[in-house]
């Protein structure tokens, strides 16, 4: 898949955020490169760039000297990193950018939380390390099976990479999380069991959250919108919680009850 990159400078850097436990929102670009095809991200964004999902990614050149200004300004807070976009998808080995904004909030004093589905995030274990205190660090895991994660998430690291990062990072102290989510029907359930044993290894929190509908759905993701519609979902939520249970996992959902 070819990615068209561009490039632009922006006036602000820090977002209010509207999702639970975060204050703010931290986007170093527009777009994502992993082209989930789920991905609700691209309602979010800029029309050219949503209906080209995984196609255009757009750099902030100018994000890190905005937000070196910005937060001497700013409440502290909790940042989170990111919330339409991967900081750490393919490019951020080129660009950086992710990890100067990182480096910023933490001398800063701002608390952390980042979301990601790329390994690539362990480039960055020495600053996650150096305020244990100030970072949490959740994998978005759908599915274990790598040849399927290459079908619905084209781009991102494969799920037996996210899970070897997470377990480097929870062994280093860090506090981890595990986002099971969208719940795909037939395909999510199949790695419940193994999930939540994950989460249990690592003493991760598993948040998770059900297949939420989207007109774009269904287009390349049909199948599984349709069978999300037919889906008993108070079933589902309640086996999560069960296998939770059994093994001492902390659980929340992610949004609202299933």
């Amino acid at each position: 898949m070819d990615i068209l990159v561009e490039r632009r400078k922006v006036s602000n850097a820090l977002g209010k955020s509207n999702l639970p436990g975060l204050d703010y929102t931290l986007n170093p670009y527009i777009g994502c490169s992993h082209g989930c095809i789920y991905c609700y991200a691209r309602l979010y964004s800029e029309p050219r760039v949503g209906n080209n999902w995984g196609k255009i990614v757009i750099v902030k050149d100018n994000i890190v000297e905005i937000l070196a200004k910005e937060i001497r300004r700013k409440k502290k807070g909790v940042v989170g990193l990111s919330t339409i976009t991967d900081a750490y998808q393919s490019i951020e080995a080129e660009k950086g950018i992710t990890r100067e904004l990182l480096r910023i909030l933490l001398e800063n004093n701002f608390k952390v939380s980042i979301q990601t589905k790329s390994s690539l995030v362990l480039r960055d274990l020495d600053l996650l390390c150096s305020r244990l205190e100030l970072v949490d660090v959740g994998f978005t895991i759908t599915t274990l099976k790598d040849e399927f994660a290459r079908i619905i998430e084209p781009k991102a690291s494969p799920p037996s990479e996210r899970v070897k990062a997470l377990e480097k990072i929870s062994a280093e102290g860090i506090k981890t999380w595990i986002f099971l989510g969208p719940i795909i029907p037939e395909i999510s359930e199949n790695s419940f069991s193994e999930i939540v044993e994950i989460a249990e290894s690592t003493n991760s929190v598993l948040y998770y959250d059900k297949y939420r509908v989207k007109p774009f759905m269904y287009g390349l993701a049909k199948e599984f919108a349709e069978k999300a519609k037919k889906i008993d979902w108070n079933a589902i939520s309640e086996k999560i919680r069960e296998l939770c249970r059994s093994r001492g996992v902390e659980f929340i959902p992610a949004f609202d009850d299933i």
